[in-house]
């Protein structure tokens, strides 16, 4: 019980003196808070609504003043109030009064707590005493004023004052340990800011490596955001100021052992190092291994991404290593003479773990990259190649509000697809030199959750190209399933009203089909809806040109919104192609089928290039720019004038180049006269100088980019270009 009352005790009268000596830090920390969240809310009281948005941020404490004063004043509290550590005399005075360390380092630990504490509280008090609705203000498009949820409640404010005290609680412990390991106030004071963002700058060190090392690590899951919830001060950025219940335990379980950890380095610290830049030996080599840890690595990816080899990122770990193992050794010593058999010794041993680390990542002896889960009861996939939907990637869950049904989006559990997706996941392993080394072609990512509803879902992220896409039969399976289909299929669209459709033409400046009448707009949602489900995936992945691209605007509800009740404004777009026969018949049965026929008497002529990429390359698409080209770099180009031609070039042609070294393109130049040319009006005196200038004679300047990949280009073309 002795030791009990001995590890907890304080001393009244020294906290007394604390608060007296240093009322200046809440002084200042109060007016802080005062001046950049009080004082403008009293300002504009009459007129809070116009305050809203600063509310809001400030009690979410995204305002960069009071998480200044956040991170600063605890800091300096632990600076100021152990100060006495780093000297020799004021070390002997302190610790000669009649007073235990647990008690000196008890009572100095809660003084900086009330200096801490005392200005949030105060200012809070304030917030609640002044608090009153405020409101933001939406306007639909008849004028209409809609009130969303109050944003100055006393819930809120009672929320700031926890978070703030919390924050401020951890930043101050950290900074505690600090002044305790450190023996100069300006060290502390360093080390304060060091440590409090050190872990979470370790792991996002860390992601980097592995990344870079780990075929298939995934940094677009949940990293980020459990980095940021390491420290209460980083997650205040991205939470907007509310802690779940488990981090707020974490929080709290942090601030104890923090405590009870530099509790017990007070104990045995040794007087006599105060003024050192450490007190306590076995932090030298850690402090010196973590700035040659973080030099290594900056130097070590700054080299490659000038060299863009791993030769010279390899480099850049040994010169970073070097360099900053040095500077290290130097502030840990304080003094530039560390060239001794102790050092070369520490750098052997530092050289010693940072080789086995690249070498563990290189060889991958965790078995990430190989590894497949043995039970997947659900999983989603993310696809980033073109897939008919214009506007988002459809594969993508975060499209979720736009469709009924999971709030997460969809959750694929179909057990054929399950099996798919771990055949799929095999393939993506053993191609992963294919994948590493792809390069001027046609790529997108591929992002891969294993029982994503899961605490710690499995995640993988993979960059592929276009050809084994389009050949992967699982791909196909799941694109085709029944679930997939269901959920994404026009008439899962989770929407309140449908405002219009807008059914667009691929010929440039054509006038577009517009459906508003309801009636009408139920129709050809149903003949999309058929279509849709009824679409193979090889239609899918086609490049060819669509037949035309569909706008649908609508209005929908989100009800993980602050304001559920209220209707949101968005638009989806499909890609008509020729085979969805059903929307090109209801377009035929209403008369607008000739908008979408591109016509050989409309185009004068198809200009044809061909790009090599090589040393000499100067085959670079010609432009049509207000600053005009050279004609020396003009290069050689195939001028199709045929109609019979025309007409084969026009339903051949793709939107996209697949291989980015060898490739056809074109562009389709249209009459003057055209229909699409008596819609561009807007800049004649242009293309009429840019028409002079080389020698169009028909005075047309519409153009048209168009593509032709592998398999689709004619062998006239071929011949042309040999």
């Amino acid at each position: 019980m002795k030791s009990k009352a001995s590890y907890f005790s304080i001393s009244k009268p020294l906290i007394i003196e604390n608060l007296r000596r240093f009322w200046a830090i809440p002084a200042l920390a109060f007016l802080v808070y005062f001046l950049s969240g009080v004082f403008p809310i009293l300002m504009s009281y009459r007129h809070l609504n116009d305050m809203s948005n600063y509310i809001e941020i400030s009690l979410g404490n995204q305002q960069p003043f009071y998480m200044f004063a956040h991170l600063i004043f605890p800091i300096i509290a632990a600076v100021i109030i152990f100060r006495y550590l780093q000297g020799v005399s004021s070390v002997s005075v302190m610790h000669s009064l009649p007073f235990t360390r647990a008690k000196l380092y008890n009572s100095g630990f809660i003084s900086g707590l009330i200096l801490i504490t005392v200005p949030i509280l105060v200012n809070g008090i304030i917030l609640l005493a002044i608090s009153k609705p405020v409101y933001n203000e939406y306007s639909t498009e008849a004028g209409m004023v809609v009130n969303t949820v109050n944003l100055f409640t006393r819930a809120d404010i009672l929320n700031w004052i926890w978070v703030s005290i919390l924050i401020a609680f951890v930043v101050y412990a950290v900074s505690i340990f600090a002044g305790i390991i450190t023996g100069n106030a300006l060290i502390h004071f360093a080390a304060a800011v060091w440590f409090n963002f050190l872990i979470p700058a370790l792991y996002g060190v860390f992601i980097a490596y592995f990344s870079h090392f780990l075929y298939g690590f995934d940094v677009s899951g949940n990293w980020l955001e459990y980095g940021m919830k390491i420290s209460p001060f980083l997650n205040a950025l991205q939470s907007r100021g509310h802690f779940g219940v488990y981090t707020t335990i974490y929080y709290i379980v942090s601030f104890i052992l923090l405590y009870g950890i530099t509790h017990f380095l007070y104990q045995k610290r040794k007087l006599e190092r105060a003024t050192d830049s450490l007190v306590f030996g076995f932090m030298e080599p850690i402090n010196c291994y973590l700035i040659a840890f973080f030099g290594m690595t900056l130097l070590g990816f700054y080299f490659q991404v000038l060299g863009e080899a791993e030769l010279y990122m390899y480099a850049g770990f040994a010169a970073g290593t070097i360099i900053f193992f040095i500077i290290g050794q130097m502030i840990v010593k304080k003094t530039p003479r560390i060239y001794n058999l102790k050092s070369l010794k520490s750098i052997g041993i530092y050289a010693l773990i940072a080789v086995l680390f690249l070498l563990g990542l290189n060889y991958d002896i965790t078995g990430f990259e190989k590894r497949i889960p043995n039970h997947v009861t659900n999983f989603t996939l993310s696809m980033g190649f073109y897939s008919g939907f214009n506007d988002f990637d459809y594969w993508d869950s975060s499209s979720s509000i736009f469709y009924k049904g999971d709030e997460n989006g969809l959750i694929l559990k179909n057990p054929e697809n399950i099996k798919a997706v771990t055949v799929l996941h095999k393939s993506l392993i053993e191609n992963k030199e294919r994948f590493k080394n792809i390069e001027n072609t046609y790529t997108r990512s591929v992002n891969l959750a294993y029982n994503p509803d899961s605490t710690f879902p499995m995640t993988r992220f993979y960059k592929i190209d276009y050809n084994f896409y389009k050949t992967n039969p699982e791909f196909k399976q799941i694109y085709e399933s029944e679930e997939f289909k269901n959920y994404y299929a026009p008439s899962n669209l989770n929407y309140f009203e449908l405002v219009d459709i807008h059914i667009i033409p691929p010929m440039p400046n054509t006038e577009s089909v517009e459906v508003k009448k309801k009636k009408e707009m139920e129709e050809f949602m149903e003949c999309l809806d058929q279509d849709f489900k009824a679409q193979s995936f090889e239609d899918m992945i086609n490049l060819k040109h669509e037949y035309a691209t569909v706008n649908i605007n609508f209005t929908y509800k989100n009800k993980n919104s602050d304001t559920p009740e209220r209707s949101f404004e968005n638009r989806i777009s499909y890609d008509i192609t020729e085979n969805y026969t059903n929307t090109i018949n209801w377009l035929e049965a209403h008369g607008y089928s000739n908008r979408f026929i591109h016509k050989v008497s409309d185009v004068a002529y198809i200009e044809l290039y061909h790009y090599v990429e090589d040393e000499n390359t100067t085959n670079q698409p010609v432009e049509y720019t207000r600053e005009g080209i050279d004609d020396d770099n003009k290069l050689k180009s195939l001028q199709v004038t045929d109609p019979t031609k025309i007409q084969k070039l026009l339903d051949a042609y793709e939107t996209r180049n697949i291989n980015y070294q060898d490739y056809y393109y074109g562009k389709i130049v249209y009459k003057g006269d055209s229909q699409y040319q008596n819609q561009y009006n807007n800049d004649m005196e242009y293309a009429k100088e840019m028409a002079d200038k080389y020698a169009i004679e028909d005075g047309s300047m519409m153009t048209k980019d168009i593509y032709f990949n592998e398999g689709n280009i004619p062998d006239y073309v071929l011949d042309y270009f040999q």
